[in-house]
């Protein structure tokens, strides 16, 4: 398990956090649009954001009017106005046009509704990161006619990444929900792209096999990879993974796990995370068992600091958890003896079921059913959870998740956290955890 430090530390968002949870209240500096918009049924805007300090957040949104939607977005963060204006005439194939937020908005967000009509969903960053770049799409935003498909009718044409097994899963898609004939399409030839493109990136222009060999390349090399091919890999690993998902599934079990996920988390010690009442609880007794959580891996000390913790507050439920702290963190044999003597004495105590799930799932031949596992159900009663009991939830479910082998349900899961105001260095682990599983589940799928 990650170690805390000790006491209240004031923790730094990352990008992606500051986005999702203060990019709307930052304000708006400017949004763009290409200025063949209409003709083309493609969208490209530009929505900006300035900070105190003077830089600038940019949202960056790839709209298909015509029939996907959100097909790509990509965001940078606190970038200099030299930084921004040399973005913007780097896409030297656009002009664009300012536009007023409400355009913006309206235009992104009939793309977005005209593809899931369809059953198309937008890009994974859309869901997790920049859609929070944009107001809430409420009735308090000018409502403006923006017209989607061609001549009534879904008009599909093949980006430049999409390679011959994408556009048959487009295309029987289509087949399925607009019924035949009620869809128009058109398959561009690579070469018009490689004469658009020039400067295109060589990597998105494998074939599929060469792409799938090039993953196994990596991924047999992966604890040596060098940063050029560490980005090789996370892209491979993204390509398989949108190619490999059903975004209905996704979308399903997103919505499931934010519900199951909505609490309020703190990093307060309080009663419930420490199984005591609350008026034994001083603000050295909080600090005592942070200090001894963060020091789990120095067994001497934080073994020294625990017969202190017993003395002051004895027979609770949270001494025994930070025991069975250190000596997982020891790699003893006794550590799932006693998280099973524990949870016996104390089976209401969160962290507790959490760690008794955590042995079910370090057998190799068991699971946890995640229907019973879920947070409302370790934590029934609660509305607030602490940091450290949600990332000990987290990383026991994600274990599940990879020896269950359900990649929709994983993709969910991962959307649904990382909307979840845990500390960065937790978040950072997590998305970790969920790259390493991706990959494995990759490597099994496209194995030879």
């Amino acid at each position: 398990m990650a170690k805390k430090s000790a006491g209240k530390v004031v923790q730094m968002l990352s990008p992606e956090n500051y986005i999702r949870k203060k990019a709307r209240a930052l304000p708006l500096l400017e949004c763009l649009v290409n200025d063949d918009w209409k003709e083309q049924g493609v969208a490209h805007i530009v929505v900006a954001r300035s900070h105190t300090n003077g830089n600038i957040t940019m949202c960056m949104y790839l709209i298909d009017l015509f029939c996907l939607g959100v097909k790509n977005t990509q965001y940078l963060f606190n970038i200099t106005k030299t930084e921004y204006q040399e973005k913007k005439e780097s896409i030297d194939s656009l002009v664009f046009e300012q536009i007023s937020y409400e355009l913006a908005h309206n235009i992104v967000f009939a793309g977005l509704e005209y593809a899931e009509e369809y059953g198309f969903k937008p890009h994974k960053d859309f869901t997790s990161i920049t859609q929070y770049m944009l107001e809430e799409d409420t009735d308090e935003i000018e409502l403006i006619e923006v017209e989607c498909g061609k001549d009534g009718k879904p008009f599909y044409v093949n980006g430049p990444y999409e390679d011959q097994t994408k556009i048959k899963q487009i295309l029987a898609q289509l087949e399925r929900t607009a019924e035949p004939g009620n869809y128009d399409f058109e398959i561009v030839d690579d070469n018009e792209f490689a004469d658009d493109n020039p400067e295109g990136s060589e990597l998105e222009r494998l074939t599929f096999a060469q792409k799938r060999d090039l993953f196994f390349q990596l991924y047999n090399n992966k604890e040596n990879l060098n940063e050029d091919q560490i980005d090789q890999f996370e892209y491979l690993t993204d390509y398989c993974i949108e190619n490999m998902i059903d975004p209905e599934l996704v979308n399903k079990y997103t919505q499931e796990y934010l519900d199951d996920f909505d609490f309020e988390l703190t990093e307060e010690v309080s009663s419930e995370l420490l199984g005591i009442p609350e008026e034994l609880i001083q603000p050295e007794t909080g600090k005592l068992f942070m200090d001894i959580y963060a020091s789990a891996s120095d067994s001497q000390r934080a073994e020294k600091l625990l017969e202190k913790f017993k003395n002051e507050t004895p027979k609770n439920p949270a001494a025994c958890f930070l025991e069975a702290i250190i000596l997982r963190e020891k790699n003893q044999e006794s550590y799932t003896e006693k998280v099973n003597e524990y949870s016996a004495r104390y089976p209401e105590y969160p962290l507790f079921k959490i760690f008794a799930a955590d042995c079910i799932v370090s057998n190799a031949e068991s699971l946890v059913s995640l229907d019973d596992f879920t947070m409302h159900q370790v934590f029934a009663g609660r509305t607030t959870v602490h940091t450290i009991e949600a990332f000990n939830y987290l990383t026991i479910a994600l274990i599940d998740l990879l020896k269950e082998g359900d990649i929709d349900r994983l993709e969910g899961f991962y959307n649904a956290f990382s909307n979840l105001e845990l500390p960065d260095s937790d978040l950072q682990l997590l998305d970790n955890m969920v790259f390493f599983i991706q990959t494995e589940f990759v490597s099994q799928i496209l194995k030879p």
